[in-house]
């Protein structure tokens, strides 16, 4: 354990002083942009880099050969491999499915419930000391304790997976809401007020479509998130999605299939980032101008 940390520790230090060797070399200046084709270039390195490494840790057609063994680490070629049995024999395509509408639907009552509350909590002093002790318990409270309980409220069901995805995106998304109402500049408000506007129609004219840019782009973190926490929803008598393949996988010892599980969340979270990014710019293109 000791020379375990020791190795940890080293290889720490010297990854930070590459990361800032390499920052100072490439772009010395801070915050100063770089082109679109140096930054692909950039993060296709990084890439390459990564399965490079991968390989090399993992490279050896015998076992006792290699720097890491299969069952922490498994080769790449090996990961892919794993791939075929998933899908004809686990039902990767029908998991994936599994898992996006039960993230889809625990995010969209959480936004819901969020985007109304946090609304008015952030513009009503009264709603806002009410509903003090909730704001606390989505800063302090850690997600993983929300298993156990919607395990105790609702069972092994359908239900619990998607309460407990509800309770996850609810608590990470409330404080930003308020965060995004309060940031809008108070004189837009007062101007509102100056022409006779009503509470309502504050909320409605100014506070939301003012804040709902910076709203959006909470919405995308926070989906993004919930397909890490889709694991925990499923890890538990779970019969299908994701989830329920790492942890058949795991009991199996298949560190493969795992991996190639995570690759599949990796890629879907990577592409509904992608389509949230579209959508942001087509419902406000006036957010970067």
């Amino acid at each position: 354990m000791v020379i375990f940390m020791i190795n940890f520790v080293l290889f720490s230090v010297l990854f930070s002083v590459a990361v800032v060797i390499a920052a100072t070399i490439i772009n010395p200046t801070i915050r100063k942009k770089i082109s679109y084709k140096k930054s692909i270039s950039l993060t296709t390195s990084f890439i390459i880099l990564t399965l490079l490494g991968w390989w090399f840790v993992t490279a050896g057609s015998v076992i006792e050969e290699r720097i890491l063994s299969p069952i922490i680490l498994p080769n790449p070629v090996e990961v892919v491999q794993a791939f075929p049995d998933l899908h004809f024999n686990q039902n990767l395509v029908r998991s994936a499915f599994t898992s996006f509408t039960r993230v889809g639907v625990g995010f969209l009552l959480a936004t819901l419930v969020a985007i109304t509350l946090g609304t008015y909590m952030a513009s009503f002093s009264c709603i806002s000391d009410f509903f003090k002790p909730l704001a606390l318990v989505s800063a302090y409270v850690p997600i993983i304790v929300f298993v156990p309980l919607t395990l105790a409220w609702w069972g092994t069901s359908e239900t619990q997976k998607i309460g407990f995805l509800f309770i996850a995106c609810f608590v990470a998304l409330l404080p930003l809401v308020i965060k995004a109402i309060n940031n809008v500049n108070s004189s837009l408000v007062d101007v509102a007020l100056t022409k006779g506007a009503s509470s309502r129609q504050i909320l409605r004219h100014v506070l939301l479509p003012v804040s709902m840019p910076e709203i959006w782009e909470h919405l995308r973190g926070v989906y993004g998130v919930g397909w890490g926490w889709i694991i925990l929803a499923e890890v538990v008598n779970a019969q299908n999605g994701l989830g329920y393949l790492i942890s058949v996988s795991e009991r199996r010892g298949h560190t493969n299939s795992t991996f190639a599980v995570i690759i599949v969340i990796v890629l879907i979270a990577i592409l509904c980032d992608k389509i949230w990014v579209c959508i942001g710019k087509k419902l406000f293109p006036y957010k970067n101008r």
